[in-house]
């Protein structure tokens, strides 16, 4: 593991804050330079930021596809560890943990993708490995898309390396969001009895929106939830988490809305869905009074799910059996890049070195397990390696 903690530490050190694309280039050639070193075929390609794709080809008959991120959120130092302070892109190794912005998401997963190549170099492999490493994961997706839809890079087969290490991922949830705009008539704050004001409006609807919540709780997916989730089968959820209205004072606003998250479990109807709220919406407004729109923001993405008794499941499944000693399957309370995958018939799992919420992803003090990059490292050789099965 020497090898992929020096990888991974020097992945860490580069600040590749997607909100502002730093250091976008150099972490692609960083990258890059890696995988040609292991006798890979490298390519750097995207319009809008720069995306590796790297294939090992060994006469395989099938490509598998291997998906990881090198962009981070935003991370403000020092952090604080009981008597020491970190720097997020410094990363270091206390107690078997690796701490760092990217250490368990995404970087540990490069780590162990191009550590699993290089221990595997020079022998007949099951699949031709096809490394995939993408920016701007963390905000909108653009670098996936590039290479996905744009240059149609899918492999035969399709590995996920951004989700749990504790079971392997046959699915994920689907995404809307939106706004709820309650529109009314401004005004002068001192003179309120000739303006409508929307925010009191508002205020009633999300009383009713709580719910539709309750509701969507009670769509199932038939694909088991993570370990320690309140459902045992993944629901469906419906979230406010924005609200918007007025810039002054004194000043009553025309419009106030809420900004909301839907997430539909693997496998749900998006167009049902949509016409569930928009139903509830028309009753809700009809029955308060209010003029309300529904407004879609963003692409809209349906989540993903592939059949548990699937062939290719059934073959990651024994790899993870081998490496780590266990079965176990669900499907993703949140959404990834799998579902670009799924939707062009290529048969897709996703699996990473992350553990939720230990490991503080997207928070202060993020850090990986280095014997969860050893897991997941030697998951990747048993799917990849011949006579694997």
């Amino acid at each position: 593991m020497e090898w992929e903690v020096k990888v991974l530490e020097e992945l860490v050190r580069l600040d590749t804050d997607a909100t502002l694309r730093k250091n976008y280039d150099k972490a692609a050639e960083m990258i890059a330079r890696y995988a040609e070193e292991l006798g890979m075929d490298v390519s750097i390609v995207g319009d809008e930021v720069p995306n590796v794709v790297a294939k090992l080809d060994v006469g395989a008959e099938k490509d598998l596809a291997l998906v990881s991120h090198y962009d981070v959120v935003p991370a403000k130092g020092p952090w604080k560890l009981v008597d020491r302070e970190i720097d997020p892109f410094e990363p270091i190794v206390i107690d078997g943990k690796l701490y760092g912005r990217g250490a368990a998401d995404d970087k540990s997963a490069i780590a162990a993708s191009l550590g699993a190549i290089r221990e595997l170099k020079g022998e007949k492999l099951r699949y031709n490995p096809l490394l995939i490493v993408v920016g701007d994961e963390e905000v909108g997706g653009t670098g996936i898309k590039e290479v996905v839809e744009k240059r149609c890079i899918t492999g035969d087969a399709a590995v996920i390396l951004d989700a749990s290490i504790e079971y392997l991922s046959v699915g994920a949830s689907g995404v809307v969001d939106g706004w709820i705009k309650v529109k009314g008539k401004g005004g002068h704050a001192g003179y309120p009895h000739v303006a409508r004001n929307p925010i009191y409006g508002l205020v009633r609807l999300i009383g009713e929106l709580e719910k539709f919540a309750s509701f969507r709780s009670t769509k199932l997916s038939d694909l088991p939830s993570p370990p320690s989730s309140p459902i045992q089968r993944v629901w469906g959820r419906f979230t406010v988490t924005m609200l918007r209205a007025g810039q002054k004072h004194n000043a009553i606003p025309g419009e106030a809305s809420a900004g909301f998250d839907m997430r539909l479990f693997p496998g749900e109807d998006l167009n049902q869905a949509l016409e569930e709220l928009k139903s509830f919406l028309t009753d809700a407004a009809s029955r308060l009074g209010l003029e309300v729109e529904l407004e879609i923001v963003g692409s809209v993405n349906d989540g993903w799910r592939t059949p548990p008794d699937h062939p290719f499941v059934a073959e990651v499944l024994s790899a993870m059996e081998r490496a780590m000693g266990k079965r176990a399957i669900a499907a993703e309370l949140g959404g990834n890049d799998g579902f670009l995958f799924a939707k062009r018939g290529v048969p897709t799992v996703a699996i990473g070195a992350i553990r939720v919420p230990e490991n503080n992803i997207h928070a202060p003090l993020e850090f990986v397990y280095l014997e969860d990059v050893a897991a997941l490292k030697r998951l990747i050789v048993e799917l990849l390696k011949p006579g694997a099965s």
